[in-house]
């Protein structure tokens, strides 16, 4: 049997987020949710707001992830910097979740031979 280069990237891939899902949230384990919501400096952004955000972009860059540009229309960016009235750790967690559930079954539809059409596609933007 031949070694599948896509097959194991794609594994390794799938791996290495999973990884990196799980160290973040050992991460906000750690601290209060009065520490997550603390800018330490004016020029800082809080642990919640980079939550937010990067809630914002899975959600944007991983909806319609082969058919339809990274940054969707209805994606408002700058508000994903603002803390609003209502924002919660809860809130935050559960956004932070369909975000990493829209990577993890965007990638799971994908074969090795959809990688060619990944690169193509995302080596256009």
């Amino acid at each position: 049997m031949a070694f599948d280069s896509g097959a194991a990237y794609l594994d390794e891939a799938r791996r290495s987020l999973r990884g990196y899902k799980r160290m973040a949230e050992e991460a906000m384990a750690q601290v209060s949710d009065e520490e997550m919501f603390r800018q330490l400096d004016p020029e800082d952004n809080s642990i919640a707001l980079v939550l937010k955000h990067i809630a914002g972009n899975m959600r944007s860059r991983w909806t319609d992830f082969l058919t339809s540009d990274g940054e969707k229309p209805d994606r408002n960016r700058d508000s994903e910097f603002m803390l609003e009235r209502g924002n919660s750790r809860a809130g935050l967690m559960e956004a932070w979740e369909a975000g990493w559930r829209l990577v993890f079954d965007s990638i799971a539809q994908l074969g090795p031979q959809d990688l060619e059409r990944v690169i193509t596609i995302r080596g256009k933007e």
